[in-house]
This record gives structure tokens, C-alpha cells and sequence, in this order.
């Protein structure tokens, strides 16, 4: 059965805790591949990209499925208390990245160490006030993740009412959303979206993601019994799951045929239907590393390590494009005919490890609701200890999108 909730500020289900450091470097690993790895002429850095991009989905799946968990008993929302502890958790580090990585990118690079120089005259521009609100309302890279999550905040308590409404037809409407997950995917492969649609809005469109943003809702309402399916069923969840992968890799080989149906295609459409059964398959497996990783036959050390890296790893995605391009520039000038086989995964390992060390430190100052997604802990805190991490020291009401705060 799936891990009893602690009592009080927080609900916290340690099985779900424990994937979201697994799922941060899986999205960390797309980046880094992105950056380091030559893209337009290997076709394995292509085929790697295919099982990669599940995490953006895992991120959407965990945040409506532990949302709606912590609804699931509750009969009626105190919508002013919702929208305000929503906007907490993720409304005010977006704004807070958004003026980092809009200072960020105002740095011009250089010849010479540190590679970067910074032109303050720029950032009080109107050029610049129109580059600040883009990125506002279009999200910085990978920030729109959190533009997609506040989407769904919004639509959320009418979501769980239909949904309440409408119990006995559950299953009708998770089959309804796989349908047009894949239909969707088939028309975007055919710029039937694209021409109404830009390749940039299609990403930061709640009604790109139904199948994970829906159906995490309506698991989250029998997440015991589908908790209990997934142990039984794990061998041949990951089976299929490494089967759906190989035939994504194979479709990615043969994406350089021009014979290949659109629909086909996994490279260069992030919403093919052809990726949705691994990349479903792949969130169910980090689902079950997270149960392993929390079992009682781990360590207490492990386990207090599992829970340390769930604590940080808001904050860790959160400021992952401060610490690639500078690699990429310290790559580029101290040792460029590296090999992408080694760079790419050098960069997740120091991206991760750095973004961990900063996110700790962070959450421990009076900017760690902003920077960190985190209420403020005390420095006490900072190492590790074999049993459960401590509340927060200013009542916190949720650590990120994918914390289930109790209302």
C-alpha cells in the first residue's frame, strides 16, 4: 500500500518524494544533450533525446496526480486559500527565475575567464522590458513546465468537480484523454496544429498534456488500488516499457528516410503518439524506483539521502540553465575536442551536484520561498540525518508543484 501520510503542515507520500530527483536529471539529461552533443548529425543523440523527454510528462503526471491526492477526501475547497498557497509553490519562484534568467541572459560572453561579462545599461532598456515580458509570458527555456502547471491550478477545482461528478464513467474519460493525447500528436506531425498553432505555444498549452494532467487526476482518486496494480504487474510493466522504448529508438533511426510517415515520427515532434506508450511506461518504472528506493530494506542513510535529494530538487530544475552554458563555456574554451560521450554526462553529474549544494543553501536564507520553491530551513537541517526531514521553520504550505500540501 502506498506510504501513509505524515500528519500536519504536509502530506507527503515518500514513494512519490523519492522520484523527483530521478526525474529532475532525466530532465537535466536532455538538456545537457541539447548542449553538448551534436544534435544534427548523430542519430544516437537523437534516439537518446526519444527517452528522455519523458520527464517533462513525469513532471506533469506527479504534480495533478499528488494534487489531486491531496483532494481526494476533501469535499469542499476554500478556492482563496488554494489559489494563494498555488501561487506560493509555484507562481512566485516562476517570477522570481524569470527576472534571474532575465538578468542571466543580459551577460555577453567573453574570451576570458569567467567568459561572461555583464552590460547593466541593457536591462533598464525598453528592448530589454520587452525581452523581460516575452520571457514572462512565454517562460525562459524550461521554465515553462511551471507555465503549464499554473494552467492547470486554474482549471483544477473544476476539473476534480467534473471528474467527482462523473465517477462512475472514470474509465471513459481516462480512455477519452489517451485518445486525444494521440490523435493530437497525429495532427501536429502534420502541421494540422502548427498553422493555427506555433511549435513554442503548443508546448505551453495545458490541452498538449491530457493524458498525464487528467489521468493524474483520476489516479489520484484510486491511486491505492492502481498502487497495488503497479506492484504486482512491475515485472511486465518494465518489459513492455523497454519494448516501447526500442521501437521509439527504432522509429528515431529511420527518422532520416523521407518515406517515413509523419506520424512515425519520434525526432523532431515531441508530441508523437509513437512516444506516448514508453514514455507512460517509463513513469510507471520511475514510479517503482521510487517504492524500492523507500522500502524498509534500504538503509536509513540511503533512505535520509532519497529524502534530502526530493527536498532539493525544485530548486535543483529550477536553476539548472545557470550551471549548462557556463559548463558549456568552460567545455568550449579549456577543452573543446572533448567528446560529447563524456561531456554530456560530466554536465548532469556537476549541473545536478551544483544545483543540489545551491538549492541547500538557498532554502536555508530569507529568499528560499522565492529561489527554492521551499519554506525556510534552518541551517541545523543542512546534513542529512537517518530519520525524517524537519518542517519547515515558517510553516510551510508546499514544497513545489509536486509537494501535496494538506488544506
Amino acid at each position: 500500500m502506498p506510504a501513509e501520510p505524515v500528519k500536519g503542515t504536509r502530506k507527503r507520500l515518500e514513494h512519490i518524494d523519492a522520484m523527483r530527483p530521478v526525474k529532475q536529471a532525466a530532465v537535466i539529461s536532455t538538456h545537457a544533450l541539447v548542449f553538448f552533443a551534436p544534435l544534427a548529425t548523430s542519430a544516437t543523440v537523437a534516439g537518446l533525446l526519444v527517452v528522455t523527454r519523458f520527464s517533462r510528462d513525469a513532471f506533469f503526471f506527479v504534480s495533478a496526480c499528488m494534487l489531486a491526492y491531496s483532494y481526494r477526501d476533501t469535499q469542499t475547497m476554500n478556492l482563496k486559500t488554494y489559489f494563494k498557497r498555488r501561487f506560493i509553490a509555484v507562481g512566485w519562484p516562476y517570477l522570481a527565475w524569470t527576472v534571474i534568467y532575465y538578468v542571466y541572459t543580459r551577460a555577453v560572453g567573453t574570451s576570458s575567464f569567467p567568459f561572461y561579462t555583464f552590460r547593466g545599461s541593457g536591462i533598464f532598456t525598453g528592448s530589454g522590458a520587452g525581452h523581460f515580458v516575452h520571457l514572462l509570458w512565454t517562460g525562459y527555456y524550461h521554465l515553462y513546465f511551471l507555465i503549464v502547471i499554473m494552467e492547470f491550478y486554474v482549471l483544477f477545482p473544476l476539473l476534480l468537480w467534473f471528474v467527482r461528478r462523473f465517477a462512475k464513467w472514470h474509465v471513459h474519460i481516462f480512455v477519452a484523454a489517451v485518445l486525444w493525447q494521440i490523435v493530437y500528436g497525429i495532427l501536429v506531425s502534420y502541421s494540422a496544429v502548427s498553422a493555427y498553432l506555433p511549435g513554442e505555444a503548443q508546448t505551453r498549452l495545458v490541452l498538449s498534456y491530457p493524458i498525464y494532467l487528467v489521468g493524474g487526476v483520476i489516479i489520484a482518486l484510486h491511486l491505492d488500488v492502481v498502487h497495488e496494480w503497479i506492484i504486482t504487474h512491475a515485472t511486465l510493466i518494465v518489459v513492455l516499457t523497454l519494448v516501447s522504448a526500442g521501437v521509439g529508438e527504432w522509429l528515431s533511426y529511420l527518422d532520416r528516410y523521407p518515406w517515413l510517415p509523419a506520424p512515425l515520427r519520434t525526432g523532431p515532434y515531441v508530441f508523437s503518439a509513437m512516444v506516448v506508450p514508453y514514455n507512460v511506461g517509463a513513469i510507471v518504472c520511475v514510479y517503482l524506483f521510487g517504492v524500492f528506493l523507500v522500502s524498509s530494506k534500504r538503509s536509513l542513510r540511503l533512505r535520509a539521502m532519497v529524502q534530502s535529494g526530493s527536498d532539493n530538487s525544485y530548486g535543483v530544475y529550477l536553476s539548472q540553465m545557470l550551471w549548462i552554458p557556463i559548463l558549456l563555456r568552460l567545455r568550449n574554451n579549456f577543452v573543446p575536442h572533448i567528446s560529447w560521450v563524456i561531456a554530456a554526462p560530466l554536465a548532469l553529474v556537476i549541473t545536478y551536484m551544483v544545483g543540489f549544494v545551491f538549492t541547500a543553501l538557498m532554502a536555508r536564507t530569507p529568499v528560499a520561498r522565492a529561489v527554492t520553491g521551499r519554506g525556510r530551513m534552518s541551517w541545523s537541517s543542512l546534513r542529512p540525518t537517518s530519520h525524517r526531514s524537519e518542517s519547515s521553520i515558517h510553516g510551510d504550505t508546499g514544497d513545489g508543484p509536486l509537494e501535496v500540501a494538506s488544506e
